[in-house]
Parts: structure tokens; C-alpha cells; sequence
């Protein structure tokens, strides 16, 4: 994993929203949301814990092993369920019947409670745990690994006792033969699985450091199944995708991979966000423990594990997941989402606590390496921000009646989730997807933000959309491309799962169309192929030279890969296309893996924000700086600039990448490869102009040295 050398040049810690002269009006509900955080903080202090130690309900609650005051070994399950009158652990050992023997009883609110791991807490006389606390002590034989257990509940509200699988189940099934039932599973394994690989030793950085512009790899690990083993029903596996996916994506150069759909969730086609178990990762890829091997082996290859983590709403199906889990809104709001699926509602403490409580076990138990946020947005805003295209600020702090519009206790949950992860582990990332631009969401919360380490700017995928469509302005791409605040990190990317998921077509079928099932070879060059394949290297090689702070790609999108995702005909990866030495998709690759290796090869350049040099509206000409790198673009589809000049500071700049050689499915107009080429800039009127040629739909890199 790389960090920044001491040598490297970096920019400087960005100044804080408090002093934005653009957010002088928005002063007092920065103020605000920075105060109530450190309210928060306080009053847990006087719990006497740490916030470590507030996020441990996953210790408290659940299905944890004691020795009681006898010397015997049991199980001691506990559940809070406020609203239930009677609670029953069933097993397949008793033909899932309810047995006098395994019924829960009410935990008096001044008991003692045994944490898992640690002494015996006594919990806040004001904590909402104390209301609804149930037990059961089981011996431990009665349940051995891979029991199949459940609960049944009742209460007021309901006729007869529903069936739920308990919220803290770290291991939970699908059943083969009934395939809307799903059951949790005792997890006790005689060999739990033992990490090798500390991700904190590969970092070799500051406690504190963030790395130098990550590359990130999103992926989901069933959809990344082989085409060529799939079956009808078959899901790739944690095995495969340890095996062969992640020497791929080192190799092409990524530091970091982004997992969606790992924590438990029944719908598959939700890709992962509609979770209904979130202590679990899904066991249609495999066991926990295979989980565990897959993040261990990524940290041996040097890669980041960051986990897409849900926590704006939740699967609204009540046998599988946690909707009315005491027959209530249980932690829920009663608010419609835009997903018909149920919202947590963080004015509940038992919430924030449930959702910190997941953050740590995922970081502990799993040693992933921080979490993309997903829906910030949703979390944010008391109307979720439906239907608002946030065109400036002031739909960011205010309704359009000039109420507030900032959900406080939803800010104030992820002011504490990044407090709590970057407590646990200083070089743990978090990443919000969040689409309004709220001012402050990468900076310190006692600053007035939200504390994530990066935002993804999701406007550069609309952007290109529009523009391989519609055609648009340089300057608009200019300015979509680099449009961040100083002091806001950002993730860019030409495209994320969203637009290649249930049938919406990636950027490179936008361009193409059924032509990439017949006219990919290299012994065929039409103009529709060869147009969509050099726009698709100049989209990407503009997004990462401008990217604010890192760069992210979609599974097989770095090679173009030709269909979307779903749950059924198209959940696979055809790898082969990538590696068919005469199609023009190993080209694609070929450009990405180098154009991603000018970060590892200039690390001081990326650490720099990119400077504007020059534009031609007419000729469709970008150019700019980034340290010693200067980036050429031609958009034009058919018009070449022979002897293109603009302004640059003078020296000698040297050709070090071209978008369009051979090697990367081109022409070979201009190559890098015959050994380099180098321009002198020369005085002219005042400034150093520098003359290149730059044929159409080409991207040109150079060193200056």
C-alpha cells in the first residue's frame, strides 16, 4: 500500500468549512452540528466508556459463550426486544418447537451484564438497553456449530408468535429447498480462522497518513463469477474471487477494493442494499471464515478491503430481517424511503448504537479496512433529499419555506461512525456516496463536518453520460471534473456500479452498441468501434489526471466490459475478453493498467491538484497540469491539431503515455514506444508556449523535466 514519501510534495491539510467565505450565512448550523457532537461525546463519558466501548453491542447482545458461577460452559443469548411479552430459541434439534426450557426471562435493569470478551458492565441507569433486555442461558453441547436456530416472539400487537432471525447472528442461510426462508446458524468452529497479514503492518505510513491517491476496484464477489464455469444458478464464491480476482486487481495496479453486497441480505438482485443481517457476511459466497481468507490474502497482495456498508435503510422483510423486530418500528422511522424499504431513525439512541456497534465488528472481527457509506445523502436531509438537484447551497441548510433541512441526529451518527472508526484504526477510509455536495463532509466534526475521508463526486458520471450523448461545452467538463471545494477530498470515476447494474448500459455500450459482440477484434476497425474505444481511454485518462484526491473503477469496466449486471443471464465477468491477446478489450486493459501506473510512478504529481493550461472550444483541445505532468486531450472526433500551442512553465516535456498506441487498441499516430519524444517550450510574448501534435481522440501525457 503507498503513502506519500517524505519527499513528496503534498498540499497542504485543507482549510475548514468555518472559514468559507461561501458558507458565512450557513455559520450557525455548522456551529451547531459541530456542538452537538461534542455534547454527544461528552454525555458518553459519563457512561464511563470510551466510544470503543459504547459500540459493543455485538458483546452484549447476541449468542456468546460464559462459564457460570458453577463452572459450567454455556451459551448466554440476549436479545432487546422492548415490545415483546415472550421470547423462545428454537432449533432444528427440537424440530424448531417451542420449549419451556428455552424461553427467555427479563434481565432486571440494575443486573450486572457479562460483555463478551471483557468484565462485567454495569450499564447506564439511563440507557434504553435496560428496557427490554431478555436472557437465556443454554449448555453449551445443546448447541454444537452449524445448529440452525430462530426465534419466536410475541407481543400485544400480534396474534401468534412470529418467527425472526436474531439480529446478531454472524453466520445465516438460505434454505436449499425453500428459498424464501432463511435461518441463523450456531458459529463455533473447532479452528476459528487465524489472519497472518496485519493491514496496518502494510502501510508502512504516519499513524495518521492517508495513502497517496487510491485506486480503487469496486466489486462484488458473486457477480465476479467466470462466464465460463457459470451455471444457471451458480454465484461466484469468496474462494474464486480470493484466488483468481485479486491478483488481477493488484496487478493492473489498484491499491484498494470496494465490496458491495457482503453483510447478509435475502433479495439478491438488491446487490447487497437491502441487508437484513448485518453481523454476517452473505454465505451464498461461502463461510465467514472464507470472508476472513479473502481479506487476509488481500492484504498479503497489499490491497485495501473497504466494505459497501448500508446503514441509510434496511431489508423491510420481517422474518429475515430487523423491520418490526419486536412486532415495532424497532429502530426504524416510519418515513417512506424512495426504495419501499425501512429507514433507520438516528433520534434513537439504540440506532446509533446498533449501527456504531456494526461498524466495529466488521473492523474487528473481519479487519476489513473502512466502509463506503452508501446513500449519505438519504441520511442527511429529513426529506431524504428526494427530488432536489441541489443546484446551490441553500437547498444543502434549508427547506424551501426556510426550514431547516438537516436531519441533526443522522449527521450526528456519522460524525461518531468515523470518530469511532478512526479511533479503532487511524488508517481505516471512509468514502460517503453522498450526491448534494453538503459542505463539510470531509472535514473533522469539532470543525463542522462530518469526518469522512473522502466524498465520491458523482457528478462526473452524469456528466459523461451526457456528453458521449449530447456533446457539452470543455468548459462544463472542466469545471464538472474539478468541481470540489479546497477542502473537500474526492473519489473520482467515469462510471460506478450504478450505471452497469439490472440491465443500464456501461459508458462503452453507450458508444458502441452490439458492435462489441462482432467488431472487437484487432483485424476489424471500424469507425463506431474505433471511436467508442478511444473515447473510452480519453474519458478515463481525463477523470483520473483531474480526480481531486483518488480514482475509482467498476469490475470490468477497465477493459470494457460489454454487458451489466444482474442477478440471473448477466451475473458474470467474461475475464477471457481481457485476455484474448486479438481483441481490442486487452487493449483497454492494457491502457488502464499503465495510465493507473503514472500514480505509482509519479506519486509527488498526484499529491498536486491539476492546474488549467488551455482550451479550445471549436477544436475540442483540454490541457492541463498536474506537478511535472502535463495532460494533452483531443475530444475532437475528427478534426487533429497538427502544431496545437499553449502557455506551460518552460522546460523540456517529454512524451511518457499516449492513449493511442497499438498496444492499447490504437492507431499509432503517436506512440511513446520508438523511444521518447521530447518538445522545448520557447519564449514567446512573455510566456513558454510548447507545440504538440495531437491527433483526434487522443490523450497525451508528458514529463517535464
Amino acid at each position: 500500500m503507498e503513502s506519500a514519501s517524505s519527499s513528496a510534495t503534498c498540499v497542504q491539510n485543507p482549510q475548514s468549512p468555518l472559514f468559507d467565505p461561501n458558507l458565512t450565512p450557513y455559520l450557525p448550523f455548522l456551529h451547531r452540528r459541530a456542538a452537538l457532537f461534542q455534547a454527544e461525546r461528552e454525555r458518553l463519558c459519563t457512561y464511563g466508556a470510551s466510544l470503543r466501548d459504547y459500540a459493543n453491542l455485538h458483546l452484549l447482545l447476541g449468542m456468546h459463550k460464559i462459564l457460570t458461577p458453577t463452572g459450567e460452559r454455556c451459551w448466554c443469548l440476549r436479545e432487546w426486544m422492548p415490545a415483546a411479552t415472550d421470547i423462545w430459541l428454537t432449533t432444528n434439534r427440537s424440530n424448531f418447537l417451542r420449549r419451556g426450557r428455552y424461553m427467555f426471562h427479563r434481565v432486571p435493569q440494575d443486573s450486572p451484564l457479562c460483555c463478551a470478551g471483557q468484565s462485567a458492565l454495569q450499564e447506564h441507569a439511563d440507557s434504553p438497553l435496560r428496557d427490554g433486555l431478555w436472557e437465556l442461558l443454554v449448555p453449551e453441547a445443546e448447541l454444537p456449530h452449524g445448529t440452525y436456530i430462530e426465534l419466536r416472539v410475541t407481543s400485544p400487537t400480534v396474534a401468534r408468535p412470529e418467527r425472526r432471525v436474531p439480529a446478531f447472528a454472524v453466520w445465516v442461510e438460505q434454505d436449499a429447498c425453500v428459498k424464501e426462508q432463511w435461518c441463523a446458524r450456531v458459529w463455533d468452529p473447532p479452528a476459528p480462522y487465524a489472519f497472518q497479514y496485519d493491514g496496518l503492518q502494510q502501510e508502512g505510513a504516519q499513524d495518521t497518513a492517508l495513502p497517496v491517491f487510491p485506486r480503487i476496484y469496486e466489486a462484488h464477489v458473486g457477480m465476479a463469477q467466470d462466464s465460463d464455469t457459470r451455471t444457471a444458478d451458480s454465484v461466484g464464491s469468496y474462494a474464486a474471487f480470493t484466488r483468481d480476482v485479486l491478483p488481477r486487481i493488484r496487478a493492473d495496479g489498484y491499491t484498494a477494493v470496494q465490496l458491495m453486497g457482503i453483510p447478509e441480505h435475502p433479495l439478491y438482485k438488491s446487490f447487497g442494499y437491502q441487508v437484513s443481517s448485518y453481523f454476517a457476511p452473505s454465505s451464498r459466497f461461502g463461510s465467514a471464515d472464507d470472508f476472513r481468507r479473502l481479506v487476509d490474502e488481500a492484504h498479503r497482495l497489499g490491497l485495501r478491503v473497504i466494505l459497501d456498508i448500508p446503514h441509510s435503510h434496511a431489508c423491510p422483510n420481517t422474518e429475515q430481517g430487523l423491520a418490526h423486530y419486536d412486532t415495532t418500528s424497532y429502530l426504524f422511522s416510519e418515513q417512506d424511503n424512495q426504495w419501499g424499504t425501512v429507514s433507520f431513525d438516528y433520534a434513537k439512541e439504540m440506532t446509533r448504537r446498533f449501527l456504531l456497534s456494526n461498524c466495529r465488528s466488521w473492523l474487528e472481527d473481519f479487519h476489513v479496512d473502512g466502509f463506503r457509506f452508501d446513500a449519505v445523502g438519504n441520511m442527511i436531509y429529513v426529506d431524504h433529499g428526494f427530488g432536489d438537484s441541489f443546484s446551490n447551497v441553500e437547498r444543502c441548510f434549508r427547506m424551501k419555506n426556510g426550514t431547516p433541512r438537516g436531519d441533526e441526529s443522522g449527521m450526528l451518527y456519522l460524525q461518531l461512525a468515523n470518530a469511532l472508526i478512526h479511533d479503532l484504526n487511524p488508517h481505516a477510509l471512509t468514502i460517503a456516496e453522498e450526491f448534494s455536495g453538503m459542505p463539510g463532509m470531509t472535514s473533522p466534526p469539532e470543525e463542522g463536518g462530518l469526518g469522512f475521508d473522502y466524498r465520491f463526486a458523482m457528478g462526473i458520471p452524469d456528466f459523461w453520460g451526457k456528453f458521449i450523448v449530447e456533446g457539452r461545452p470543455l468548459g462544463n467538463m472542466w469545471y464538472e471534473l474539478t468541481n470540489h471545494r479546497p477542502y473537500e477530498r474526492t473519489i473520482s470515476y467515469v462510471e460506478c456500479h450504478d450505471q452497469c447494474i439490472n440491465g443500464k448500459d456501461a459508458l462503452i455500450w453507450r458508444l458502441i452498441g452490439p458492435d462489441m459482440y462482432t467488431q472487437m477484434s484487432r483485424f476489424v476497425d471500424s469507425w463506431v468501434t474505433a471511436r467508442g474505444v478511444a473515447l473510452h481511454k480519453l474519458m478515463r485518462l481525463a477523470t483520473l489526471g483531474t480526480a481531486g484526491h483518488g480514482y475509482l473503477n467498476f469490475m470490468g469496466n477497465e477493459f470494457g466490459h460489454p454487458e451489466w449486471l444482474d442477478d440471473e443471464a448477466y451475473a458474470h465477468r467474461q475475464w477471457h475478453l481481457r485476455d484474448t491477446e486479438h481483441l481490442k478489450y486487452g487493449g483497454l486493459g492494457a491502457f488502464d493498467k499503465d495510465m493507473l501506473a503514472l500514480v505509482a510512478r509519479y506519486p509527488e504529481a498526484f499529491c498536486e491538484q491539476p492546474q488549467f493550461c488551455f482550451i479550445h472550444e471549436e477544436q475540442k483541445m483540454l490541457a492541463f497540469r498536474r506537478g511535472s505532468l502535463l495532460f494533452a486531450c483531443n475530444f475532437h472526433d475528427t478534426r487533429p491539431s497538427p502544431t496545437q500551442s499553449f502557455a506551460v512553465p518552460p522546460g523540456k516535456y517529454v512524451e511518457i503515455l499516449s492513449s493511442d498506441e497499438p498496444l492499447y487498441a490504437g492507431h499509432g499516430n503517436v506512440s511513446t514506444k520508438n523511444g521518447p519524444v521530447e518538445h522545448f517550450s520557447r519564449p514567446s510574448g512573455g510566456e513558454h508556449l510548447v507545440s504538440l501534435y495531437l491527433p483526434p481522440l487522443l490523450g497525451l501525457v508528458l514529463e517535464r523535466r
